[in-house]
């Protein structure tokens, strides 16, 4: 598949020039992240835009963030999305980029009821397009490595460059049905939904957790915050560290601290680090 790679800040400044030049006012958007699968946090780690051209993808690691808020915010470029609600909470959660002007597809799918809801279905309903990547194949694929295989941008771009024939199908099916002002409505409601995170922990806002007596959440929130510690010092996935299941086996005390079996990828020093904060906590309660 052909593409241009933006990989420095200078090749950004150029492409956003491009698109100004040749008067593009509107782009077929996706991006990639990392949310603490392979390590610590969340992390932006590719857009892909087609703007009915040409394909590219914008390496973030490379270049300062604000030049990439300069084109996602730009309300003079339409962005063709699908389900633009996740990649637009986790812009602006993450990178404090508002995603602007948004045509979002899935809202048009909604509306018209499809039974697959899917990208990947809708773009072998719709337009009969089966970019024939395997989804699952890279559900778990590391997207903050580097360099990126071939594959993976494959599979990074084969939704995105569909976007505009998609767009095209969908919008003709709404105004046939006379469903252009609901669409419109629906449309405008994702875009502008507020930016409202709650800040508390998920494990914190579960009913496991809500079903602890008091002492346990005491204990709980403890050992959370020494996973968590030692994930960001070590820049791995918190549930690398210690399993979701085996923090709440611990508050009950279910087991026993010195019973656990702490991930392969620690070294003994680390391990016992953890074990003795994680026994003081206990001790403590």
């Amino acid at each position: 598949m052909n593409y241009k790679y933006i990989d420095s800040e200078e090749k950004l400044c150029v492409y956003s020039t491009e698109l100004t030049q040749k008067g593009c006012e509107i782009i077929a958007l996706d991006i990639e992240g990392e949310s603490n699968l392979h390590q610590y946090g969340e992390k932006l780690c590719l857009i892909q835009i087609y703007d009915g051209e040409n394909a590219v993808i914008i390496d973030p690691f490379k270049m300062p963030i604000y030049h990439i808020k300069e084109i996602i915010e730009n309300r003079s470029i339409m962005k063709i999305m699908f389900d633009a609600a996740g990649d637009r909470a986790f812009l602006y959660k993450n990178c404090g980029v508002d995603l602007k002007t948004v045509l979002d597809l899935q809202v048009a799918v909604l509306l018209l009821n499809y039974e697959k809801r899917d990208l990947s279905s809708v773009l072998k309903t719709a337009i009969g397009v089966d970019s024939g990547v395997s989804k699952k194949k890279f559900q778990m694929y590391n997207w903050s490595r580097r360099p990126l295989s071939n594959d993976a941008i494959d599979y990074a771009l084969s939704d995105v460059i569909n976007l505009f024939k998609l767009k095209n199908k969908l919008i003709d099916d709404i105004i046939n049905k006379g469903l252009i002002e609901k669409f419109i409505s629906k449309n405008m409601q994702v875009q502008n939904k507020a930016h409202i995170y709650n800040t508390k922990p998920k494990l914190l806002r579960t009913k496991t957790f809500d079903s602890l007596k008091k002492n346990e959440k005491n204990i709980f929130e403890k050992l959370l915050a020494i996973r968590e510690r030692f994930a960001q010092k070590l820049n791995l996935p918190p549930n690398l560290i210690l399993a979701n299941d085996l923090l709440f086996k611990l508050s009950v005390k279910e087991m026993k601290i010195e019973d656990v079996k702490l991930s392969r990828v620690l070294t003994d020093i680390i391990k016992s680090q953890i074990v003795d904060e994680m026994q003081k906590a206990v001790l403590e309660n």
